[in-house]
């Protein structure tokens, strides 16, 4: 019985794990759009201009990550972390933004127009001139988070939490 267990448990996490060519390109090419990176740990990289655009970025691990001006246009970001990262300009245009943790991330002249943002923590993160065009941040955080020149147009926003 024992075995059995551990056969399903080990079987049910390769079902959600990243595709291993995808991590290698990444690395090697800067680039990988269209790629399943989801559950991977990119904890510390430098992804500064890489093209993310259309990717499985689910669960991703992007804290302490540099991504500078990285195009995440398209992508599905649920539950991941970018805790303490620093992606100045970087877009999200049209991403899925569900349960992503932002806490003291630098995202100067980020764009997340269009961008599915729900329950997303951009608290005590540095959101200066970034663009919140159309978007429903009714569930997200922003205390203590730097907001100066930020543009919020055509948005539903509900009470702050």
């Amino acid at each position: 019985m024992k075995n059995i267990i551990l056969s399903i448990l080990i079987c049910s996490n390769l079902l959600f794990a990243f595709d291993i060519n995808d991590l290698k390109k990444l690395k090697e090419d800067g680039d990988c759009p269209m790629c399943d990176l989801s559950y991977a740990d990119l904890k510390g990289l430098d992804l500064s201009m890489s093209n993310l655009n259309d990717a499985n970025l689910t669960h991703v691990n992007f804290t302490n990550t540099i991504a500078h001006k990285a195009n995440f246009s398209n992508s599905d970001l649920s539950h991941a972390l970018f805790v303490n990262s620093n992606i100045k300009g970087a877009v999200f245009v049209n991403a899925i933004l569900r349960d992503v943790n932002f806490t003291e991330a630098r995202i100067w002249k980020g764009n997340f127009s269009h961008a599915i943002i729900d329950n997303c923590n951009f608290s005590e993160s540095a959101l200066g001139s970034a663009i919140f065009d159309d978007n429903n941040l009714t569930n997200s955080t922003f205390g203590g988070a730097i907001l100066y020149k930020t543009i919020f147009k055509e948005n539903v926003i509900g009470i702050p939490k």
